[in-house]
């Protein structure tokens, strides 16, 4: 399969981690000494969004003597789908080991932490459902701490009402939270919020077992038949108000049940590694910042990204190190060269164009190597939102030169997009409709194409930032490879340099 370059050729043991079954598969190796050699989404290649398979390219890039890990017991996850028959995986591979749902989520946060000590690091993954937890706290030595059930889950409150809004779930909860922004809490919203709360809070000793009972017994289960009807109820109550109150009264709920869970991780440790689907809540993360004193957010949280947290796992464990080198760009490369002056000049005279250069960002953010940029000055909103096809009420992410971010926004930041700040100044395009926007620090020590152009722009312009968003349209996996960004430039009549 063409669009992996990656040099095979090593001398020290691989610790290879994959990711697949789920809403979107990934596949990360990591070295001896730590180094992660490449990671990435199986979707970047397939080019089917949130692809729960790997492609049989990345399925090839395993070497005989790597050890292997999988995200979930793999053995039970194959039989429950006939046995390893058209899974594409070697069936007379070793299968070294695996390891667990949210201890692979936590470990994908933990071990590319930014801090050197794991003294006062507590560690919380929560999401829907993995196993039977819906959100665990453990300490640096992933001893489990606390653990949530089935049914008792705020990321599947959050997927059903994406769901009943007419959106994809496990896709456009984004959606949700920035409709959020357009309605305050009042009335209605309040009263779901409420009874989402009553809901939550009645099943916080919800035992394993029953937890079990309600995912095997089918719907010749009591409590499965009670949660279908507390489904059918909510979406009732979803359905009976309008779209921005239904996201505004889930958003405050998984507000509350958030931060109640962390309120319990900060009796543990104040600096927190925060991993799972609900880690992408930038609203929320900006709140965590009350409780501790430091906040590492996982670069790709979701499921693909624990193809790295269960190869950092069987890494860590076998050479008594906890602390990855590392950074979000370990993709595909596309080594081309790029003239900053060109692509101002371009961006100067109105137009959007896209960067499709270096290696590919891990995790769902498009960080500058595969972005589709525009100048913040003008109203650009519908221009863009036309290109990517998506909502008009979407808000864009500012990249800012990283000595000027204090400048023009207030609040938590940093090179992910992983939080929301308040703007100081008004660009539209770049500021939601709450007045913050998540900001996208460029560090000083930055050395990609990226970080050039915006100083070559903040040189002409005065201004130290661009409108960031993904090299992509809706529903579709970002730009991967040279020959994606061909297609992607032929196709939108959008230059990509």
């Amino acid at each position: 399969m063409g669009g992996i370059n990656i040099d095979l050729m090593r001398c020290l043991m691989r610790y290879v981690g994959y990711s697949e079954f789920y809403h979107d598969a990934g596949l990360a190796i990591i070295s001896e000494d730590g180094v992660v050699e490449f990671a990435t989404h199986g979707e970047r290649y397939s080019k089917k969004k949130n692809d729960p398979r790997l492609p049989q390219g990345l399925w090839n890039m395993v070497n005989g003597d790597d050890h292997i890990s999988f995200y979930e017991d793999h053995v039970t996850k194959f039989d429950i789908r006939g046995g390893f028959d058209g899974t594409g995986y070697p069936k007379d591979a070793e299968y070294d080991t695996f390891h667990m749902h949210h201890e692979s989520h936590c470990a994908t946060a933990f071990y590319t932490r930014p801090w050197d000590s794991k003294d006062d690091t507590v560690l919380v993954s929560i999401d829907g459902v993995g196993e039977l937890q819906t959100a665990v706290i453990m300490d640096s030595n992933f001893n489990l701490i606390k653990e949530w059930h089935y049914p008792k889950s705020v990321g599947l409150v959050y997927t059903l009402t994406t769901k009943f809004l007419g959106l994809r779930p496990l896709e456009d909860e984004y959606v949700v939270m920035g409709l959020s922004a357009y309605q305050d809490t009042n009335e209605e919203s309040r009263a779901i919020t409420d009874w989402l709360i009553k809901w939550y809070n009645e099943l916080e000793d919800i035992a394993p077992e029953v937890a079990l009972g309600a995912t095997v017994g089918g719907a010749d289960s009591q409590r499965e038949k009670d949660r279908l009807l507390w489904r059918a109820e909510f979406e009732k109550k979803i359905l009976a108000v309008e779209d921005k109150v239904a996201a505004r009264a889930t958003q405050d709920f998984a507000d509350y049940a958030i931060m109640q869970i962390m309120g319990t991780a900060a009796q543990y440790g104040k600096k927190l590694c925060y991993s799972g689907g609900c880690a992408q809540n930038v609203v929320i993360n900006s709140r965590l910042f009350e409780l501790f004193d430091e906040v590492h957010i996982a670069c790709s949280p979701t499921d693909a990204g624990s193809g790295l947290g269960t190869a950092a796992r069987s890494w860590a464990k076998a050479t008594g190190k906890d602390k990855l080198i590392w950074s979000p760009y370990c993709g595909y490369d596309i080594d081309s060269p790029i003239n900053p002056t060109e692509v101002v000049d371009h961006l100067l005279n109105h137009k959007v164009c896209g960067i499709a250069n270096g290696k590919a960002e891990f995790g769902p953010r498009a960080l500058g190597n595969r972005s589709l940029i525009a100048d913040v000055r003008y109203d650009v909103q519908d221009t863009v939102n036309g290109i990517k096809r998506r909502q008009k009420y979407r808000p864009f992410a500012p990249a800012i030169l990283e000595e000027y971010a204090e400048e023009y926004f207030s609040g938590p930041m940093n090179d992910h997009m992983q939080f929301t700040s308040k703007a100081l100044h008004d660009y539209a395009p770049v500021t939601h409709v709450d007045g913050t926007a998540r900001v996208q620090i460029v560090k000083k020590d930055c050395e990609s194409i990226f970080r050039k152009v915006i100083e070559e722009y903040h040189d002409r312009t005065g201004v130290p930032m661009l409108l960031n968003t993904s090299l992509n349209i809706r529903g579709r996996p970002m730009v991967n490879d040279e020959h994606d960004a061909a297609l992607w430039e032929q196709k939108y009549e959008v230059k990509v340099f």
